[in-house]
C-alpha cells in the first residue's frame, strides 16, 4: 500500500501533520461519542422493546453485565495493544497501520450494531459478540491514535498547544454528535440511530484514510527504538510500578473520567425524565450546548493561563478541581427547584462544572505525557504506547463504572419500568412520532419528585466524590512540575547528542 508508505520528520512538527492530527480527532471522538451516549439509550428505549417488564430487566441486566466484563476485558485489552505497537514497527510506520486498520474495522461493527435487532434474548447475545469486536477494533485506533500525541514532540509549550488543538477539535465532534441527535430521536429512536451511525461511521474512516496518507512520525532515537522493541510483555505492567509519576497520573484520571462520564451517561435519562418525552431532548441540547460552550472557552483559555499568565500547573489544578467540586454541589441544590422555569439556573451550574473539568482533564493529560518522559530520564526507555494503553485502560473502567452507576441510579430510583413501556411503544408504533410522544408524554408525567430527586443525586454526588480524590492524589503524589520536565529534557537530550557523537 502506497499510501501507507513511511514519512517521517526532524525537528519541528510539520504543519500539515499537525492540522491532519488534530482535526481528525473530531470525527473519531465523534463517533466515540455516538457510540458511548447512544448505544444504551437505543437498547434502553427501542431494542429491547415488546417484551414484558420483567423480561425487560432482565435483558437489560444482562447487557449492563456484559458491558462492564468486556469493558474491563477490553481495558486488559489495551496494554496488549500497547505492546504489539511498541513491537511491530512497518515499514509503513509506527502508529499510521494501526489507524487505518482500527478505523476500517471498527466502521463496520458499529453499523451492524444499530442495524442489525434481533428480538428477544438472541439480541442480547448478537449485542455480547459485536460489543465485543467494537471494543476490540476501535482499541486498535485508539491506542495508536494517542501514542502519536507525546511522540510528536518533546517540547513542554509545543505538547500543550497541540493538546489543546486536539481537546477543542474533539469537543466539536463530541458536541455535534451529543447535541443534535437528541433533537430528533425523541419518538424515533430505531431510525435516528441507525441513520447517525452511517454518517459518523463514514467521517471516521474517511478522516483516519487521510491522515495516514498524510500525517508524517516523528524521527526517533534509534537506541530508544531498539528498547522499545526489546520490550517484553510484562513491562507494559512495571512500567506503571516503577514509574511513580505515570502512577499518580494514572490513577488521577480514571477517576476523573469517572467522574466526568456520569453526568453525562445519566443526561438523556434525565431530561426525558424531568423535562418529558417530547421536550426533554430539547433541554439536553441546549445542556449540550452549555456543555460545548464551557470546554470550548476552557481550552481557548488553558494556553492563555499557562503562556501568557504564567499560572504554575498545579496551582491552575488546584484552583479548576475546587471549582468543579463546588459546581457539582450546586448541581445537587438542583433538586430543589422544581420549576422547569428555572432551567437557565441548571445551564449556570453546569458551565461552571464542565469549565473547571475540563481545565482538570487538560492538565492530566500533559502530566501524562510528561511522564513518558521521566521514563526516559530515568530508566533510559519512552514506552509511550505502554504508557497511552494504560490511559486508554483508565478510559474503559471508567466507562464500566460509568454504566454500573447508571444501573445503580435507575433501579434506586425505580425508573426502569418507565423505559421499558416507552421501548415498547417505540417498537410498537415505530415511525410514528406523535403517537409516541403522546403516550410517552403521559407515562413520564407519573414519575414521583423522589424518583427523580434519588437520580438526580446519584449523578451530582458521586462525581463530587471522584473529582476530589483525583485532586488528592495529584496534590500530594505528581511530583513533576514546570522547571523539572525542563531540568529532564535538556538531560536526555545531553544524553542523546552524547551518544550520537561517539
Amino acid at each position: 500500500m502506497k499510501f501507507l508508505a513511511n514519512r517521517t520528520y526532524e525537528g519541528d512538527v510539520p504543519r500539515l501533520t499537525k492540522w491532519l492530527y488534530t482535526t481528525s480527532g473530531m470525527f473519531r471522538d465523534g463517533m466515540y461519542q455516538f457510540v458511548s451516549l447512544f448505544l444504551l439509550t437505543f437498547v434502553q428505549f427501542f431494542a429491547l422493546g415488546d417484551v414484558e417488564f420483567e423480561e425487560y430487566l432482565q435483558m437489560y441486566s444482562v447487557i449492563t453485565i456484559i458491558i462492564i466484563i468486556l469493558r474491563i476485558f477490553d481495558g486488559l485489552n489495551d496494554p496488549i495493544m500497547g505492546f504489539i505497537i511498541e513491537k511491530c514497527h512497518f515499514k509503513t510506520g509506527k502508529y499510521r497501520p494501526w489507524i487505518f486498520l482500527g478505523a476500517i474495522t471498527n466502521s463496520i461493527v458499529t453499523i451492524c450494531m444499530f442495524w442489525i435487532t434481533p428480538s428477544g434474548w438472541t439480541f442480547v447475545a448478537f449485542f455480547a459478540l459485536f460489543y465485543f469486536l467494537w471494543d476490540v477494533t476501535f482499541t486498535m485506533n485508539d491506542i495508536a491514535f494517542w501514542s502519536v500525541l507525546p511522540s510528536l514532540s518533546t517540547k513542554e509549550q509545543v505538547r500543550a498547544n497541540l493538546t489543546t488543538l486536539l481537546s477543542v477539535f474533539i469537543s466539536i465532534g463530541t458536541f455535534a454528535v451529543g447535541g443534535i441527535v437528541p433533537i430528533f430521536a425523541g419518538g424515533n429512536q430505531g431510525p435516528v440511530y441507525r441513520i447517525v451511525s452511517l454518517i459518523c461511521s463514514l467521517l471516521f474512516v474517511v478522516s483516519q484514510i487521510i491522515l495516514v496518507i498524510f500525517m508524517k512520525e516523528r524521527k526517533v532515537d534509534e537506541n530508544i527504538e531498539k528498547n522499545d522493541e526489546k520490550m517484553k510483555f510484562k513491562e507494559i505492567f512495571t512500567v506503571i510500578i516503577k514509574n511513580d509519576q505515570l502512577r499518580a497520573s494514572i490513577f488521577a484520571i480514571l477517576l476523573y473520567y469517572t467522574g466526568a462520564s456520569v453526568l453525562v451517561s445519566a443526561g438523556l435519562n434525565y431530561f426525558y425524565f424531568n423535562f418529558g418525552y417530547s421536550s426533554g431532548g430539547g433541554y439536553q441540547t441546549v445542556f449540550t450546548v452549555v456543555y460545548a460552550a464551557a470546554t470550548l472557552i476552557a481550552q481557548c483559555l488553558y494556553p492563555l493561563f499557562v503562556n501568557k499568565l504564567k499560572i504554575r500547573r498545579m496551582k491552575l489544578f488546584t484552583i479548576c478541581s475546587l471549582t468543579t467540586i463546588g459546581a457539582y454541589l450546586l448541581l445537587f441544590s438542583y433538586v430543589f427547584y422544581t420549576d422547569p422555569n428555572t432551567f437557565p439556573l441548571l445551564c449556570v451550574f453546569g458551565f461552571i462544572a464542565f469549565f473547571g473539568q475540563t481545565l482538570m482533564s487538560l492538565i492530566l493529560y500533559i502530566m501524562i505525557q510528561d511522564s513518558i518522559d521521566y521514563n526516559e530520564y530515568k530508566f533510559n526507555e519512552r514506552r509511550e504506547s505502554a504508557t497511552f494503553s494504560l490511559r486508554a485502560f483508565t478510559a474503559k473502567i471508567g466507562s464500566s463504572l460509568q454504566q454500573l452507576f447508571l444501573f445503580i441510579f435507575l433501579s434506586l430510583s425505580s425508573l426502569f419500568a418507565i423505559s421499558n413501556d416507552i421501548a415498547n411503544l417505540e417498537k410498537q408504533f415505530e415511525g410514528n412520532h406523535d403517537v409516541i410522544v403522546e403516550q410517552a408524554d403521559i407515562l413520564v408525567s407519573g414519575i414521583e419528585n423522589w424518583q427523580l430527586i434519588v437520580f438526580q443525586i446519584g449523578f451530582t454526588i458521586v462525581p463530587l466524590l471522584l473529582f476530589l480524590g483525583a485532586f488528592l492524589i495529584v496534590r500530594f503524589k505528581y511530583k513533576i512540575d514546570e522547571d523539572s520536565h525542563q531540568m529532564m529534557v535538556n538531560e536526555i537530550e545531553k544524553r542523546t547528542k552524547g551518544v550520537n557523537n561517539e
